[in-house]
C-alpha cells in the first residue's frame, strides 16, 4: 500500500524580529537550518502547531543566532577593490606573497603591469597614469590571465603526456564557482586564479580535467582514474574548498 504524501507547504513567518521560512511536509520532526547566506529555514511536520514551532525557535534562539552571525560574518564581501588592491598590498602568487607596486605616472599614456625583482622579493608592478583599486583589480586579472596562460599551458601538457590523454585547446576563464571544467569535444577550462594557489593544489584542478577525456563524469572509476595519478586528491580536494571562496572573490 502507498501512503498519501501531502505537498509541501511554505510560508515566510518572523519570530520576533527573526524572520525564518517554513516548510511544512510529510516529515516527522522539526529541523532548523541555515543556508549559506544566513536564512533560517525551519522544517516541521503538518501536524506541528506554530506554539510549538515558537517553543523550540526560543530554546534554540541563542543558537540561531551565534550561527546566523558567523555565516553573516563569513559572507561579507571579501572581492571589493580596496581590500585587495592597493600600494603594498600582498598578492598570493602561487600561494606566495609578492608585493603589489602602484606607480602612478600623470604623463604614461597607457597602463603596464610587470613582475620584477624588488627591494624585498617579486614585485607585480602595476603603471598608469590613476590607479584606482577598481582599475587595479582589472589590471591584475588582465596579467593574470595572461600569466596563467604561459604558466599551465607547460603543466597541462606534461599532466596529459603522464596520463595518456590528449585535449582540444586550453582557456583561460574568470567564472564565479569553478576552478576548471572539460568540454565534450576536449577543451580545459581553467580559472587564472588558480595562480593563486600553490602548485599541489593547482595540479589536482588539472588532473581532475584531464581525467575527464577518459571519464566524462563523476563515477567511481573517474574517481579511481584520479587517484591512479594523485594519490592524495581527497586531501588536495578537501584543503581546495576550504580556501576557494577567499581565492575565487579576490
Amino acid at each position: 500500500m502507498f501512503g498519501i504524501h501531502r505537498p509541501v507547504k511554505k510560508e515566510t513567518l518572523k519570530y520576533g524580529d527573526l524572520p525564518f521560512t517554513l516548510l511544512r511536509s510529510s516529515r516527522k520532526t522539526v529541523a532548523l537550518q541555515l543556508n549559506s547566506a544566513g536564512d533560517l529555514i525551519v522544517r516541521a511536520p503538518h501536524s506541528v502547531s506554530y506554539d510549538e514551532i515558537t517553543r523550540i525557535l526560543q530554546s534554540r534562539l541563542s543558537w540561531i543566532l551565534e550561527k546566523r552571525d558567523a555565516l553573516k560574518k563569513a559572507n561579507e564581501d571579501t572581492d571589493l577593490p580596496e581590500s585587495h588592491y592597493f600600494d603594498g598590498a600582498l598578492f598570493p602568487l602561487h600561494n606566495g606573497r609578492i608585493t603589489l607596486r602602484l606607480c602612478e605616472d600623470p604623463a604614461a599614456q597607457n597602463y603596464t603591469v610587470t613582475l620584477q625583482e624588488g627591494m624585498q622579493g617579486l614585485e607585480l608592478r602595476l603603471r598608469g597614469s590613476s590607479l584606482p583599486p577598481e582599475v587595479c583589480k582589472l589590471l591584475v586579472a588582465r596579467w593574470g590571465r595572461r600569466y596563467a596562460g604561459d604558466w599551465f599551458r607547460t603543466r597541462v601538457d606534461a599532466w596529459a603526456a603522464r596520463i595518456g590523454v590528449t585535449y582540444r585547446s586550453l582557456y583561460i576563464k574568470e567564472t564565479r564557482t569553478r576552478w576548471g571544467s572539460c568540454s565534450s569535444i576536449g577543451n580545459i577550462n581553467l580559472h587564472w586564479k588558480l595562480i593563486m594557489l600553490s602548485d599541489r593544489l593547482s595540479d589536482y584542478v588539472i588532473v581532475h580535467e584531464l581525467c575527464h577525456r577518459i571519464e566524462m563524469n563523476h563515477s567511481k572509476k573517474f574517481w579511481q582514474t584520479v587517484e591512479m595519478h594523485i594519490p592524495d586528491y581527497a586531501e588536495r580536494r578537501k584543503e581546495l574548498r576550504a580556501i576557494e571562496k577567499k581565492i575565487l572573490n579576490w
